[in-house]
């Protein structure tokens, strides 16, 4: 191998390292898909409120550990005075205590904005995993993003799965629970991609 073969491939070699380093020190993707619409909940079985006063999130999980389930969620608005963020987070784990997220490895996704958006599909799942949604504010970008004061949920049960709006309060005299409003489909049963 000529000398001129061998600076190219240590220059391949150098690159394709370059390469991998790079990618290994991107953060990891989100990967809430956009979707078309979760499908429908039929058969209205029960609904009551939750409220948590001092909690910075709220978590969702399946009922039974290996039934197969999906997850859509969609922010819906909201009438708050600072900004907004939703995390969202993904975790194969029963759930934590009311205010402890997952680690940053499990957020999947997260909007800056209590802006009303498009639904999306958190994927197939047949394992137990639990889903925390994290309302954040702050007064301008230039601070740091704050937890929300309190959350407060509606669930409703249906047959074939649980529907919940969540609204977070961005203040302590939690006034009217409407800072950040975010709709979460939870469907149970053996629906499988098409």
């Amino acid at each position: 191998m000529g000398a001129l073969s061998r600076s190219w491939v240590a220059l391949c070699l150098g690159l394709m390292s370059m390469l991998l380093v790079v990618n290994l020190a991107q953060p990891r993707p989100l990967h809430a898909q956009v979707g078309d619409r979760p499908p429908s909940l039929a058969d209205r079985i029960t609904s009551f409120d939750i409220e948590r006063p001092t909690a910075t999130a709220f978590s969702i999980w399946n009922s039974a550990q290996n039934q197969r389930h999906e997850v859509w969620f969609r922010v819906l608005g909201g009438d708050a005075l600072f900004q907004q963020r939703l995390r969202v987070y993904k975790e194969q784990a029963q759930p934590r205590p009311s205010d402890e997220l997952p680690p940053s490895s499990e957020l999947i996704h997260e909007f800056e904005s209590n802006g009303p958006s498009g639904w999306y599909f958190l994927g197939f799942e047949s394992d137990f995993h639990t889903y925390y949604f994290d309302g954040d504010n702050r007064p301008n970008s230039n601070v740091r993003w704050d937890n929300a004061k309190a959350v407060r949920a509606q669930k409703t049960a249906y047959n074939n799965g649980d529907l919940y709006e969540i609204s977070f309060e961005d203040l302590n005299t939690l006034d009217d629970y409407n800072d950040l409003e975010v709709e979460v489909v939870l469907i149970h049963g053996q629906r499988f991609p098409q």
